[in-house]
């Protein structure tokens, strides 16, 4: 049987799965009956927008070594260098932006959890920084924590751990500290930069 629709009916099918009931004539007998349309498959590509080769200057110890990016909502990237112990903001094109901000130990991971607030991985301690429009960093609250925690996601602060056979765990911004009930991870005491998570919507992708 070949069913033919025609090509307006694609902007309707991208709406939701199962929005589409059938009414099959059969032998003058009307069976009405739902019809599951899978989604609408569009390929996917990625393309390079702008890159940039990170050096040392200044007061760095050495080469710069990332380990932790993410996104503030006006599109300003945050960025943690472990070996020189900085966090910097860039902006779209990759320039930098205000004064980097220093710490003391070396950070491992960055996520935006509200629009201009950050959190900073250290192992057993969380750092919650404030981001101010002009790009200055400030630090606005420190949290111990019983796990150590390498790279962090979302602002759920779903956080991966080293050291411990909890593999991922999760941090509320009052340091609470807790686990998925409804997800099952294999049994494996990770060392660090041994394994790392990333949280997408719903579902919890670990590695």
């Amino acid at each position: 049987m070949t069913v033919s629709f025609p090509k307006e009916i694609t902007t309707v099918l991208e709406m939701e799965n199962n929005f589409i009931k059938l009414n099959c004539d059969w032998h003058k007998t009307v069976n009405a009956s739902p019809i599951s349309l899978p989604s609408i498959q569009r390929p996917l590509s990625v393309e390079l927008l702008v890159s940039v080769d990170l050096h040392k200057t200044g007061d760095d110890e050495r080469e710069p070594w990332i380990t932790g990016l993410d996104f503030l909502s006006d599109g300003r990237l945050v960025a943690v260098d472990n070996v020189n112990r900085k966090c910097i903001i860039l902006n779209q094109q990759l320039h930098k932006l205000g004064k980097p901000y220093k710490f003391k130990h070396h950070p491992h991971g960055v996520v935006c959890v509200s629009y201009n607030k950050l959190c900073v991985t250290f192992g057993k301690v969380v750092r919650l920084q404030s981001v101010s429009s002009d790009n200055t960093i400030r630090l606005t609250r420190e949290i111990s924590t019983s796990s150590r925690f390498y790279s962090m996601s979302s602002s759920q602060m779903v956080v991966s751990s080293y050291d411990d056979p909890r593999a991922v765990r999760m941090l509320s911004v009052d340091g609470v500290e807790s686990d998925f009930d409804k997800v099952v991870f294999p049994i494996k005491t990770s060392k660090i930069d041994e394994s790392k998570s990333t949280y997408v919507q719903s579902k919890t992708l670990w590695c």
